[in-house]
């Protein structure tokens, strides 16, 4: 059901002379009366722009007030005796809005009507009902066991002196009431009226007989007598500005007020399961953000919402003072209206709960491998990004222009920024991510350079090989095979067998692959197989022009000379003055010039003659 609020003013707390605006029941002796239903009282405070009163008059005992700045003096005359309970706040706007102010207050009581409320005597500690001295925008006024016709006096304070407005209203209607009959002739200023198709304007008073009602004319700019309306009440369903005189036969007393009128439909709220944190970790979350999702299905208007932390705090009007900076709780449900300034109406509430948004792993990588030729020109298509599903969107930005809006973007060009971002989006959490990922150009090496350390003749040979003369060197990545062996990270072979070898080197990206020149290891074999079957049938080195061998030896195990060998011929066939040898380890001894170094060097070492 939507929440009727309506606004009563029914005082008069200014008038204007010469541009000056003076405040109302600043001493006691100015005491005006006020009296509060169900609806709530708003009016303005007393502070530096309407009152010269800087503190309490002395002679009242004040209580708990220790300070009373910009005093307001009232009284209140009970109608149904019971325990009244009042809500009293102060903010910088009529309707509750802006910013929160201090109000203090007392209470004295009971008089009766006619008593002199402010002498020192009457206002002393021993007649306080009442009193309040707390730092809050928003207090609790109780008068416990009120009889009919008594009188009570209330002192409301501005602790903190600057302009804004107090509220009144009973919290607890139907458990005593107070006399509106008490005042004089005040309509009110401007009245809302929310979700309401009519409004009754009660203008009674005790020393009325007749009672006149106006409604004013807006084509001929004056009022015009509503025909049939003498009561002290008159019904309104339609906007306007409404006037009643009413007149004392007995004095021969004439008075007169006017009062706006203005229906409105209270703004609706939008719904919301939940308001999402972005990240783990988080100490306060920012409450507003749900704003246009709440206000959003009112359209244009000028909103603002207020937020509470239980169904408690919703019907004392005990809001959250700094929704901004909310201390963020995982699973904590909050209450909402959507309150719009202009009328004061107010939605009905909704809740949502707080809770962490998780979203899918995703990464786009420090760098994106795009491969191009040496023009610059992209060979292949590079495809970028992920599918999430259908709860998000996806906004792809080159050099600070959006390139697409698909979940994936596939380049047939290369970029024109030095990097790419994605930004995704969760709409229904109100959650983004953005990710950046560098443009890395690589193009295919022109030279797969090759370096040899070691010999066969030591602990073996250890081949080396580099990628050289290529685009985007920083960002490439390489395997490399020897001969037609199994693919590897390393650029590095160890212990490579003598003779003719290629190296082949391939980008991981696709963006090449390149194969060395051959080159020749010299060294020898392990063994070999006089056996006459044409495979492994001799013995000897396996050298190239790059070794000049000076001299080469082949003894058995005890050191007898068996054999001294030409390199340039076939080699040993594991014989001895003609005769076969037996299968057994034997050594060799060789004395060799390395021809790019110019070094002379001599290496032994074993093999084994199997048959």
């Amino acid at each position: 059901m939507a929440k009727i609020f309506k606004i009563l003013i029914v005082l008069i707390f200014s008038s204007i002379s010469m541009n000056a605006v003076y405040g109302q029941g600043t001493l006691c002796a100015d005491i005006e009366p006020f009296c509060a239903g169900d609806e709530r009282l708003t009016f303005p405070n007393s502070n530096f722009t309407n009152s010269e009163q800087i503190r309490g008059e002395p002679g009242p005992n004040y209580g708990c007030l220790e300070e009373q700045p910009y005093p307001a003096w009232f009284f209140l005359q009970i109608e149904e005796a019971g325990d009244l309970t009042f809500r009293i706040s102060q903010f910088e706007n009529s309707n509750n809005t802006g910013a929160p102010l201090d109000v203090d207050f007392v209470v004295w009581g009971p008089f009766e009507r006619g008593d002199d409320y402010c002498t020192g005597s009457a206002l002393s500690g021993a007649r306080i009902v009442d009193c309040s001295y707390l730092p809050d925008a928003i207090e609790t006024m109780s008068i416990p066991n009120a009889q009919a016709s008594e009188v009570y006096v209330v002192l409301i304070t501005n602790f903190e002196q600057v302009p804004g407005y107090i509220s009144l209203q009973q919290t607890n209607t139907g458990s005593g009431s107070t006399d509106c009959s008490i005042l004089d002739l005040d309509l009110g200023d401007n009245i809302s009226v929310c979700d309401d198709d009519q409004y009754i304007l009660d203008g009674t008073t005790n020393e009325a007989e007749i009672y006149e009602w106006f409604v004013f004319n807006e084509n001929t700019s004056q009022y015009d007598r509503i025909v049939g309306e003498d009561g002290p009440t008159l019904t309104v369903t339609e906007n306007g500005n409404y006037k009643l005189i009413v007149t004392d036969t007995v004095e021969n007393k004439t008075e007169e007020d006017d009062v706006n009128i203005t229906f409105y439909d209270s703004p609706v709220i939008g719904e919301l399961d939940n308001l999402a944190v972005c990240q783990e970790d988080v100490e306060v979350i920012d409450l507003t953000e749900s704003y246009e999702d709440l206000v959003g299905p009112n359209g244009p208007g000028d909103y603002e919402v207020y937020y509470y932390e239980s169904e408690e705090d919703l019907e004392n009007l005990d809001r959250i003072a700094q929704p901004q900076t909310y201390p963020y709780q995982e699973g904590k449900t909050i209450f909402a209206e959507v309150i719009d300034r202009e009328s004061g109406c107010i939605s009905p509430s909704e809740s949502f709960q707080l809770n962490t948004f998780d979203f899918p792993d995703y990464d786009l990588g420090e760098f994106s491998v795009f491969c191009v030729d040496e023009n610059m020109n992209l060979v292949n298509p590079v495809s970028l990004g992920l599918d999430l599903g259908p709860d998000y969107t996806y906004e792809w930005i080159d050099d600070n222009n959006i390139i697409s809006t698909d979940a994936v973007v596939t380049f047939t060009d290369l970029p024109s920024g030095s990097q790419v971002r994605v930004i995704i989006d969760h709409p229904e959490s109100g959650c983004e991510l953005e990710f950046t990922t560098l443009v890395a150009a690589v193009s295919e090496p022109k030279i797969l350079s090759i370096d040899i350390s070691g010999s066969d003749f030591g602990e073996g040979y250890t081949v080396t090989a580099t990628p050289e003369n290529f685009i985007g060197e920083e960002y490439a990545e390489f395997e490399y095979r020897l001969d037609n062996g199994n693919w590897q990270a390393s650029e590095i072979f160890r212990k490579v067998p003598p003779g003719d070898h290629t190296i082949t080197a391939r980008e991981l990206n696709g963006c090449g692959v390149i194969t060395s020149e051959s080159f020749f290891l010299v060294g020898y074999p392990r063994f070999f197989t006089p056996n006459s079957d044409g495979y492994n049938d001799n013995w000897n080195l396996i050298t190239d022009s790059n070794i000049s061998i000076k001299r080469l030896y082949v003894f058995d195990r005890y050191g007898k000379l068996i054999t001294k060998l030409n390199p340039s011929a076939k080699g040993w066939d594991g014989t001895y003055n003609g005769s076969d040898l037996p299968a057994d380890d034997y050594w060799f001894r060789v004395e060799f010039v390395d021809e790019k170094t110019g070094k002379y060097q001599e290496y032994m070492s074993n093999f084994t003659l199997m048959r």
